[in-house]
């Protein structure tokens, strides 16, 4: 259990929260040299401690941070928190696809907060593709992107499974969306220190 976990005590409408946060991708070493291992590092605390924290601040069983980088969403950092309830899906892994719902959020740039039964009547919906038997399941979705001071679009944040079987409200998105840009900030600092750290390495 993180420290940040361990400051919210348990309620009936927050469970105790001996959840799991992990990733789902590895950086492939033979692509980073050691400048871009320090900031692969710096990025994976960022999406941790944010998907950790999204989680907790709304009061939700699901959360996920992810990264995408010139639309490889083959290669897209993702990390996740899960409550309790999922623990038969602590150990679940599967690479971002970049189609369906996650993918309008990216590419539109804006928020999407929907019922369980709004997810299900979207167009964009895929009900979990080649992963609908093994995809811990869904109850509603609240979904941020996270986009720089530039608008560069680094990826998103998202939520499912309210507590107490609740929908998401405007409230949650605005809070959601207020973390997404404490989160592109950090993100916004860690590429200028990259590039800043490129150059000098050049010079």
């Amino acid at each position: 259990m993180s420290g940040t976990e361990t400051l919210l005590e348990a309620s009936p409408s927050r469970p105790s929260n001996n959840a799991v946060t992990a990733t789902d991708t590895d950086w492939n070493p033979g692509d980073a040299p050691e400048a871009l291992d320090a900031y692969a590092v710096g990025v994976d605390r960022v999406l941790r401690l944010t998907a950790e924290l999204a989680r907790n601040l709304v009061g939700a069983h699901q959360s996920a941070a992810a990264l995408i980088v010139s639309g490889d969403w083959p290669h897209a950092r993702k990390w996740f928190s899960l409550s309790t309830k999922y623990a038969d899906w602590f150990e679940y892994h599967a690479p971002a696809t970049g189609v369906g719902l996650h993918a309008l959020v990216v590419q539109r740039n804006e928020p999407l907060r929907l019922t369980q039964a709004e997810v299900e009547a979207h167009p964009a919906w895929r009900a979990f593709g080649s992963e609908a038997d093994s995809h811990p399941p869904m109850r509603g979705w609240l979904a941020v992107p996270l986009v720089g001071a530039d608008g560069h679009n680094y990826g998103l944040l998202q939520l499912s499974d309210k507590y107490n079987d609740a929908d998401f409200t405007a409230d949650d998105e605005q809070h959601l969306a207020l973390l997404a840009q404490l989160t592109a900030a950090s993100l916004d600092s860690l590429r200028t220190l990259h590039e800043d750290e490129r150059i000098g390495a050049r010079s």
